[in-house]
């Protein structure tokens, strides 16, 4: 997903995740760094690739290969250039929904239809692929892929806090020498997160009227630490009002999640928005004889709790049971759903 997985075919789902490469963040390697050549190899924190990467293959070593310590390696200009990387990214298309409150809700299911399909795909991909601890020999190549562009390869014994801190981008590979899969790694938030929660919600029509009815978010953004994120998040609720005609709710906003507690695989927090609301609501009869539609813009606040369920390092089950206020009144919502991280 720190890609957006969600752009991904769905013949990646098909065959599991079976990409042969990992990464180790630069923050891991800068502290292998600092572990004894001869040790550094037993924790090592690896994420298997989304695409595998195309560097060079290494010879293989293995587990009777002797380590051999060299005190200082040379990485930059006498390092040759890293392979190309061809691709570009992708987004997201979304469309204005307006018009009757019919309407609204035809196109607030066929958007679902697409967030669902995307969600599916992130959930898959990110819930199969591996994101913890291995155990490699120290011996074991890894490639690295500088600021600069250059590449070279060496054991995982040889680097040094020069090559840590040179190196964009360090990449291992089970074939190239003995691989034992640890654990995973927990639940981490940081960087792009996607959701999309389903449930009930209390939706007020213009005669002021309150009644439950679906209710959907769909969120996408970004955790800058485990804890903090920024989120676009757009609202989708609907139901029948008293003259069998649809209202049809819809909020645009941008929210803050803050998750600051944690019990075991359990976590808890609060989050708040604000942005645009809109009703769409079809046969509102206000005056004597006479219907009108009920439609309204407006401004919107929204807030409430949240709890989370680690499903594995990327993947959690989230509840949030959230108020939001618009066309001044308040209404409430309860949603339950997935966040890809």
């Amino acid at each position: 997903m720190r890609a957006l997985a969600v752009v991904l075919a769905g013949s990646l789902i098909a065959g599991g995740c079976s990409v042969n490469s990992y990464k180790i963040p630069t923050s891991e390697l800068a502290r292998l760094a600092q572990v004894a050549p001869e040790a550094r190899g037993q924790h090592v924190r690896v994420i298997q690739e989304i695409v595998e990467s195309d560097v060079p293959a290494a010879p293989r070593v293995s587990g009777e290969t002797e380590i051999v310590i060299v005190p200082q390696i040379n990485v930059g200009a006498s390092a040759h250039r890293a392979p190309s990387h061809g691709g570009g990214g992708g987004g997201l298309g979304g469309s204005k929904i307006g018009g009757a409150g019919g309407d609204g809700k035809g196109a607030a299911i066929a958007f679902l239809v697409l967030a669902a399909t995307a969600m599916i795909t992130a959930a898959a991909i990110e819930g199969s692929r591996f994101d913890g601890y291995a155990q490699l020999h120290p011996m074991h190549p890894v490639h690295l892929i500088g600021r600069d562009g250059n590449y070279t390869v060496v054991p995982l014994a040889w680097i040094d806090a020069n090559a840590a801190a040179w190196a964009d981008t360090a990449v291992v590979r089970p074939s190239e020498g003995p691989w034992l899969s640890l654990e995973r790694a927990p639940l981490s938030r940081r960087g792009l997160t996607y959701g999309m929660y389903g449930g009930t919600g209390s939706l007020q029509s213009a005669d002021g009227a309150l009644a439950m009815g679906p209710a959907w978010t769909v969120q996408l953004g970004y955790f800058p630490t485990q804890q903090l994120g920024i989120l676009g998040s757009v609202f989708f609720g609907w139901r029948d009002n008293r003259y069998g005609a649809t209202l049809f709710e819809t909020r645009y906003t941008a929210e803050l999640q803050v998750l600051p507690v944690q019990l075991g695989i359990l976590h808890a927090g609060l989050y708040g928005g604000a942005g645009a609301a809109y009703r769409f609501e079809d046969a509102i009869k206000l005056v004597g004889d006479r219907v009108i539609p009920g439609n309204e813009a407006g401004s919107a606040l929204v807030g409430g709790a949240m709890f989370q369920l680690d499903i594995n390092t990327r993947v959690a089950l989230t509840g949030r049971l959230g108020i939001a206020r618009a066309h001044g009144e308040q209404m409430h919502d309860l949603l339950v759903g997935i966040s890809v991280y």
